[in-house]
C-alpha cells in the first residue's frame, strides 16, 4: 500500500544546536532546484552533500559527524548505497544506523539524518 503524504512544507528545523550537538534533520537528496533523480549511489551522495552543506553553515564538515541514522526504500541496494557512503566519508566511520522502510517522497531512494559534534567557536576552521 502506497503512503501518500501531501507536498506541504514540514514542520522541522534543517539543522539544531543543543548540549554540544548539532542534529541534522532527515535530507532527501534533493538538487538545488529540488529535484530527486538517480539511482542509489547518486542519491546518496546528495543526501551527504545536503547534510555537510548544512553544517558548514554552522562551521563544521563530515568529519565532526558522530552518527548517522539512514533509511533506505529497498533492501537490495544496500551493498551500493554503502560502498557510496564509504566513499564519502574515507576513513572517518561515524556510528549508523540504517533501517528499511517507505520514505516521504516516492521518487527518494534515501534519507539521511546526522549528529555532528558542534566545536567551541575558537576551534572553528
Amino acid at each position: 500500500m502506497a503512503i501518500n503524504i501531501p507536498d506541504t512544507q514540514p514542520h522541522f528545523s534543517p539543522t539544531l544546536e543543543a548540549n554540544g550537538f548539532v542534529f541534522v534533520s532527515g535530507q532527501f537528496g534533493m538538487d538545488a532546484a529540488g529535484r530527486i533523480e538517480g539511482g542509489i549511489a547518486e542519491q546518496t551522495t546528495q543526501c551527504l552533500s545536503v547534510v555537510e552543506g548544512l553544517l558548514a553553515a554552522r562551521g563544521l564538515n563530515r568529519r565532526d559527524i558522530v552518527k548517522t541514522t539512514v533509511w533506505l526504500r529497498r533492501e537490495n541496494e544496500f551493498p551500493v548505497y554503502n560502498a557510496a557512503y564509504a566513499a564519502f566519508f574515507g576513513d572517518h566511520r561515524p556510528a549508523r544506523s540504517t533501517l528499511i522502510c517507505a520514505l516521504a517522497k516516492p521518487e527518494a531512494l534515501v534519507e539521511i539524518e546526522a549528529i555532528a559534534l558542534a566545536r567551541p567557536a575558537t576551534a572553528k576552521a
